[in-house]
């Protein structure tokens, strides 16, 4: 097996248990090139996804030498801070081979030390090409983060396609005119920085 897409909506009742079990499932199939997991949080709802699957999804990511493509849908939950962030970028920084990064943490509860450390594992990937970032909602990240952000991607020459989403957040709108400001210092085939949001939108 080679790609793999799996999408549950994760609510009280499978949480972390339910979670973890996927994780683990996955860690076995090594010769993974292409990952979509997808596991928000319901609307309106509290779930409980803490540490415990941050931890098991960190494993499983340090398994998976050979994933080139990885989207990682955690919107939505709730008790998703900086610790659970930094658990998945020391698993990600593990991904010499991958070029394809997308990552859900709309309404997650991530500051700028949570962006700071996934930033520093996205720098480390030598081979990665493509970057969909969405902080949408993270209302934590600031100004500092969005820095963080123009660094790498301004560093990482080998992006040619970046898309970072950071409507609702504390960013201002001169830290949104600097991310923009990235495509006068090196050519891009997209670069896209989305500062609005829309509460009637879900996506």
């Amino acid at each position: 097996l080679q790609e793999l897409s799996i999408r549950w909506c994760v609510d009280e009742k499978t949480s972390d248990n339910g979670c973890c079990e996927i994780t683990r499932a996955i860690s076995c199939l090594s010769s993974l090139s292409h990952l979509q997991l997808h596991l928000p949080a319901p609307y309106g709802k509290v779930n409980s996804m803490t540490d415990k699957t941050m931890n098991s999804m960190c494993t499983m990511l340090r398994s998976l030498n050979m994933l080139s493509h990885l989207n990682l849908d955690l919107s939505r939950h709730d008790k998703i801070t900086d610790s659970e962030v930094i658990d998945i970028s020391h698993g990600l920084s593990q991904l010499t081979h991958l070029s394809s990064f997308q990552i859900d943490l709309g309404g997650t509860k991530i500051s700028d030390v949570g962006v700071s450390h996934a930033m520093d594992a996205i720098q480390s990937l030598q081979h990665l090409s493509r970057l969909h970032l969405n902080l949408r909602r993270c209302r934590r990240v600031t100004d500092v983060g969005g820095q963080k952000i123009e660094d790498i991607v301004r560093a990482r020459t080998s992006l040619i396609e970046v898309e970072v989403n950071v409507g609702g957040t504390g960013i201002s709108e001169g830290g949104v005119a600097n991310l923009e400001n990235v495509r006068n210092t090196r050519s891009f085939h997209q670069l896209e920085i989305t500062s609005y949001y829309l509460s009637l939108i879900h996506i």
